[in-house]
């Protein structure tokens, strides 16, 4: 599906076995966010192996109603992805969300639009169906925590400290929402 956000025409899609050809623009995509210093549980430069195996990975449990996925590219380049994954055993009515968004195509609506329509899919595909959604966020992203409380989330926790970010110790907010 192709939708513009500011100036930008994206074509948004489900992750797919294609996907698997795509190792190069998903680590440029990272290793960008990563040299930006996003806030990002990731900090760490990946390469094209450790980005393929990933792939592989992410596929089968997409395939397998475990996760589902979306990503945004502006041509062959990745503009943002999104994703919720379910978690196992006694956890499995929970799906924890994950986002990043490319800094030019921030602040357009795109996180907005993905958030939106990863619950979509989300209270679709995973298996079992999720009654809860839930994310961890950086406490100093105030334009994602805005985000999040505009979709519905709440924040239920905070954990001080728990994330190195530019040799700083950040705590997170764990945030939630139901799934209606």
């Amino acid at each position: 599906m192709e939708k513009t956000f500011g100036d930008k025409k994206l074509t948004i899609s489900t992750m797919s076995a294609k996907d698997l050809k795509c190792a190069k623009e998903y680590t440029d995509f990272i290793n960008d966010l990563i040299a930006e210093g996003a806030k990002l549980s990731i900090n760490v430069k990946q390469n094209m192996k450790g980005q393929t195996a990933w792939l592989e990975t992410t596929l089968k449990e997409v395939k397998n109603k475990e996760k589902v996925f979306l990503i945004a590219r502006d041509g062959k380049r990745i503009a943002g992805n999104t994703s919720f994954h379910s978690f196992s055993f006694s956890e499995n009515h929970i799906a924890d969300m994950g986002i990043a968004i490319a800094r030019e195509y921030r602040s357009a609506g795109l996180g907005e639009y993905l958030v939106a329509e990863i619950m979509r899919l989300a209270k679709k595909e995973l298996k079992p169906t999720p009654k809860f959604f839930q994310l961890e966020v950086y406490e100093n992203n105030a334009p994602a925590i805005a985000l999040y409380k505009k979709m519905g989330f709440k924040i239920v926790a905070k954990l001080p400290k728990q994330i190195q970010w530019k040799s700083k110790l950040i705590g997170t907010y764990i945030m939630m929402r139901q799934v209606k």
